[in-house]
């Protein structure tokens, strides 16, 4: 039997060795986009998000514990899906908060300089 080689090493060994590091991807993955979420859960906490976005921050905060839930359980693949949902949901209630709050402030506009109406214009080009 002839085995096939790629660059002097054994295809079939090669094969194994990759499948048992292809596990290790679901964890890694997961963990990493848990702690994103979380850390955009924590910036909208901090713009007041309960309070101007309750929806998405209340949305972000489940998704995140249920998607904390699935990793603990082995379940890596749901554990990705709820973390994308929460950073997704604690993004928006970030926007959504950060714009509400520029709303309430209203508009920043400091001495404003009076203008000229159009009668007074007419007024000084006609008694020249």
């Amino acid at each position: 039997m002839r085995k096939l080689k790629l660059f002097g090493i054994d295809l079939l060994f090669l094969g194994a060795i990759l499948m048992s590091f292809s596990g290790c991807v679901g964890p890694i993955w997961s963990t990493a986009l848990i702690m994103d979420a979380s850390s955009n859960f924590k910036a909208a906490k901090t713009v007041e998000a309960e309070k101007y976005a309750p929806y998405e921050y209340y949305m972000a905060e489940e998704f995140l514990h249920k998607a904390r839930q699935k990793e603990a359980y082995g379940q890596f693949e749901r554990a990705i899906d709820y973390a994308k949902i929460a950073k997704n949901m604690a993004i928006a209630a970030q926007k959504k908060a950060h714009d509400a709050k520029a709303q309430e402030s209203g508009p920043s506009v400091i001495n404003p300089v009076p203008q000229e109406t159009n009668t007074e214009k007419i007024n000084q080009i006609n008694t020249q």
